[in-house]
């Protein structure tokens, strides 16, 4: 289980270039936690930064039979069961989204930040104008402070925080697109379907396990 896995000192990052492999993967993890949840008095809550409304999407649409959730608001998703609450950030409500979050840390299992690159995608119109990118250290600044926020906090009260991003090469290796969660992660994963059915889970970093391959069977979501 993934869930098992996952380190709360540093930022988990899942790296990934199909990202149907990454939502299928990101639902398969909450659903760990859900069942955690089930068996947990406290009921902690999983919070879902969702910059490119994605899973969102795929949620409302049905494709996630175990994650029905309904609008609260624009910016607002929530499960039936109240255990997975997911924020659409903007340029002008991302700071209201991280204090709420960081409020309310003490109530949550897991925070997931999806993805990195779809937040410099929200944001670079407005910090980096057109042929101008002498503002990107700024959106870099931005993105690095609110990363940081966040893991101080999930840090503080034993929480993984889970980051996606999108894959690149080095060579032949796959990094991460970010300096930063190459610096600060202590678990780096990379997913892919194979056969159809299955996802297929590389890990290129962890504390505790070696680099390794395996295999979750019938992970891939299907339309039914």
């Amino acid at each position: 289980m993934i869930s098992e896995m996952l380190d709360n000192g540093g930022f988990n990052t899942l790296i990934f270039d199909d990202s149907y492999a990454k939502i299928c993967l990101i639902a398969s993890i909450i659903s760990e936690f859900q069942c955690k949840n089930d068996n947990d008095d406290n009921h902690h809550k999983v919070i879902y930064l969702d910059f490119d409304a994605a899973f969102t999407s795929y949620a409302k649409a049905g494709l996630i039979p175990t994650m029905k959730i309904q609008k609260i608001n624009d910016h607002f998703y929530e499960s039936e069961s109240n255990i997975l609450n997911i924020f659409l950030p903007t340029q002008d409500i991302l700071g209201i989204i991280t204090t709420d979050i960081i409020k309310s840390i003490s109530e949550c299992s897991l925070v997931i930040f999806d993805s990195i690159n779809s937040f410099y995608n929200l944001f670079y119109d407005r910090l980096v104008p057109s042929q101008n990118n002498t503002n990107i250290g700024s959106l870099n600044q931005l993105l690095y402070f609110v990363l940081m926020i966040i893991l101080k906090h999930t840090s503080d009260y034993n929480i993984p925080f889970l980051v996606t991003s999108m894959i690149r090469y080095r060579g032949k290796e796959l990094v991460t697109s970010n300096r930063l969660l190459s610096m600060k992660s202590s678990f780096n994963f990379y997913v892919k379907i194979r056969n159809l059915d299955d996802l297929s889970i590389t890990v290129l970093k962890h504390p505790k396990l070696d680099h390794k391959n395996f295999i979750m069977k019938d992970k891939v979501l299907k339309w039914t």
